[in-house]
């Protein structure tokens, strides 16, 4: 198994194969420039003790598999709140950026009718399978033979995932972002959130399925653990645009959400 997503050199992220997607080599996975992304944000964050609240990714045209440069700006800096943002580069051309919001912990007690609710996922196995191969079985797929962070996360399959607009999984990023870099619950939720539009993928007819063309991920607290699971549902309207709703969870609870805005689109020879 490749080591990282990225590799370092100098200021510039170079994808391994892990950081892939499944339609091209060319390209990469929604959720590795959105990984890469959230783990330099977290760097520019490091020594103020703020906690990342949310982080929206534009996806303005697919990522090529060359080396990347990030470009960091403050917009707003604070003792409660920071707002940064971040463009990806590649060639001299954004190709995505994000925009994260960090605020101040402050403790503080809760009533019952305030709190976040405490049921969580059915815990199951967590089988070291990924999500390729957990479609195919649900959906009844040809392979998909290309390698990329659809082949590197690791899922453990609750219900769903069968084209129909929904399902439930577990999921943890085996390999950093990073090579030689701790990775985060925090990046790794990150990196996972785009997956939300994979599980919940809606097949509106035989040969259209729907894309994404954003990443809107809300934390509420930090992720515990290794496994994060995920509650995905789509929907779509008749003019082809849609919603893609992620509940993220830990073995203890709810932590957070993921909205994406899809496109509907005709599905790729092979998948």
């Amino acid at each position: 198994m490749t080591s990282a997503l990225f590799i370092r050199e100098g200021q510039c992220f170079l994808p391994t194969q892990a950081a892939g997607g499944p339609w091209s080599p060319e390209y990469l996975h929604g959720g590795s420039p959105a990984g890469l992304l959230a783990w330099q944000l977290e760097q520019a964050t490091a020594d103020t003790g703020l906690r990342l609240a949310r982080l929206s990714v534009d996806l303005l045209r697919p990522v090529p598999a060359k080396p990347l440069q990030v470009e960091i700006e403050v917009v707003r800096s604070g003792r409660r709140l920071r707002l940064l943002a971040a463009n990806l580069n590649a060639e001299g051309v954004t190709v995505c950026r994000a925009s994260a919001l960090y605020l101040e912990q402050v403790p503080v007690d809760i009533p019952d009718f305030g709190r976040f609710p405490a049921e969580t996922l059915p815990r199951g196995d967590h089988p070291a399978a990924t999500l390729v191969e957990v479609a195919q079985r649900q959906r009844k797929t040809p392979p998909l033979t290309l390698p990329g962070l659809h082949s590197t996360a690791q899922v453990g399959l609750i219900d769903g995932v069968d084209g129909r607009g929904w399902g439930r999984v577990w999921m943890r990023l085996p390999v950093p972002v990073v090579a030689g870099e701790p990775c985060s619950s925090t990046v790794q939720a990150a990196t996972l959130s785009d997956f939300g539009n994979g599980i919940a993928q809606l097949r509106v007819a035989e040969n259209t399925g729907s894309i994404n063309a954003d990443i809107s991920l809300y934390l509420h607290r930090e992720p515990r653990g290794e496994w994060l699971g995920l509650d995905a549902r789509s929907r779509m309207e008749g003019h082809g645009n849609g919603l893609v709703e992620t509940t993220l969870y830990d073995e203890t609870g709810p932590v957070g959400r993921v909205l994406q805005a899809t496109l509907a689109m005709p599905v790729y020879a092979g998948e």
